[in-house]
């Protein structure tokens, strides 16, 4: 990596704009999600099955729904798509209110789910149409580092007020924050994006998907890349879903170090999202593969070590979960980047949508897989074969690395010339 030289985005009234709406909606994202599990667990008494259909339903639109949600990004105006989502998110959280068994809560979340995915691939798009290439690991960089600081920051502030104020309190705090986030988004700058003309073009929807599938393919990073991350995530999701089972088999273990790891699982994130805003990286390649080698070594090294039931599990424990989840960082955020830097513009949101819904499908099977292993051989040979896995994966990937490059070069050379970016 090299040092970044220096940037616009300071000037950029758009990702200002853009930015601040994604502070405040992430925030609410968090405050509600907590505020469901508490209703679910600890009001209604919902069995471990009803607790896992509440990821489900949250993450099964996004899956089926995310290529076509890419294609309506693409034909309409992102910015219309972004604030309407945010609209009628506010109304459906607000529904979470009156909500009195767990049936009503799935139904919601469904609906939260929908717009949630029309959402994500309308602002990659914008996010295209606002920023440099040059100033785009930056870009998605604070959007990493605002989404892990909320993943630590919500959860506190949602269990506060769970306590002092009530279940109630959260849902009306979340609804408001997606009222606050359309309000900032439809003020947000106007700008006028390229390729008018292509994003004019329109077929049918099956014909705009095999288009930006074809897209895909023609592109090794994107096609090879999709593949790492979500084979990455379905990983990450089956050790993330036993990490309390893990330190449950410890013999000092506890729920203060379920707490632990979980904060440093989350700061690791964060820490790789501040330092990917300051430095450049040359290779985003070369960055998955040295990720994904950490996520497995962390992971690999957590379930030799507590097979050995090592004592000071609360030294050893957080670190390892800290450069697991630092290696996560340098998977996501480089992927994001480079996809956004190939993809022209008027493609943004098929090839997210598309690539959103193939790694979304990996968080939902992830934990049930994770779970159904752990009952077969044990929570620790999960750990440990998983986490092997994931450095075989990043070594035989890094044999792959100048083959990939090479043959995106010259895509790379043809989008610069052809898209570029508006002034925002």
């Amino acid at each position: 990596m090299e040092k970044k030289a220096g940037n616009t985005l300071r000037q950029n009234k758009s990702f200002k704009f853009l930015m601040s709406a994604q502070v405040i909606s992430n925030l609410g994202d968090w405050l509600s999600i907590m505020a469901i599990f508490s209703l679910m667990a600890f009001k209604w008494n919902a069995s471990p099955l009803e607790m896992s259909f509440v990821i489900i339903s949250l993450g099964l639109p996004m899956t089926v729904l995310g290529p076509v949600a890419g294609v309506i990004a693409d034909r309409m105006n992102r910015k219309t798509i972004m604030v309407c989502s945010d609209f009628f998110r506010c109304i459906i959280i607000l529904g979470l209110i009156v909500a009195s068994v767990p049936w009503h809560v799935y139904i919601l979340l469904i609906l939260l789910g929908i717009f949630s995915s029309l959402f994500t691939p309308a602002k990659s798009g914008m996010l295209k149409e606002i920023v440099s290439d040059d100033d785009m690991q930056q870009a998605a960089s604070i959007s990493s580092v605002i989404q892990d600081a909320t993943k630590i920051i919500g959860p506190a502030i949602s269990g506060f007020l769970v306590t002092t104020a009530g279940i109630s309190s959260v849902f009306i705090l979340d609804s408001a924050s997606f009222l606050l986030s359309a309000l900032l988004l439809f003020v947000l700058p106007g700008v006028k994006p390229l390729h008018v003309k292509e994003k004019r073009t329109k077929g049918s929807v099956i014909s705009d998907l095999k288009e930006g599938f074809q897209y895909m393919k023609t592109v090794r990073f994107i096609l090879f890349g999709t593949g790492l991350m979500f084979v990455s995530m379905l990983i990450l999701q089956m050790a993330d879903a036993q990490f309390s089972v893990l330190i449950r088999l410890l013999e000092t273990g506890s729920p203060a170090l379920v707490g632990l790891v979980v904060t440093c699982s989350g700061v690791g994130f964060l820490v790789t999202g501040l330092c990917l805003t300051k430095w450049q990286i040359s290779s985003p390649w070369l960055a998955m593969t040295i990720g994904i080698f950490s996520l497995g070594g962390g992971f690999m090294i957590m379930g030799y070590l507590a097979s050995l039931q090592l004592p000071h599990p609360f030294i050893w424990a957080p670190a390892l979960t800290f450069l697991a989840a630092s290696g996560a960082g340098l998977i996501f955020i480089p992927f994001n980047t480079a996809v956004q830097r190939l993809t022209p513009v008027h493609m943004t949101g098929r090839v997210f949508g598309l690539t959103g819904s193939i790694i979304m499908l990996a968080t939902l099977i992830g934990p049930v897989t994770g779970g159904f292993a752990g009952n077969q051989f044990g929570v620790i040979s999960v750990f440990i074969v998983s986490g092997a896995g994931l450095v075989t994966i990043s070594i035989a990937a890094l044999f792959l690395r100048k083959s990939i490059e090479r043959s995106d070069q010259y895509v790379t050379e043809s989008a610069s010339r052809a898209q570029g970016t508006t002034t925002a």
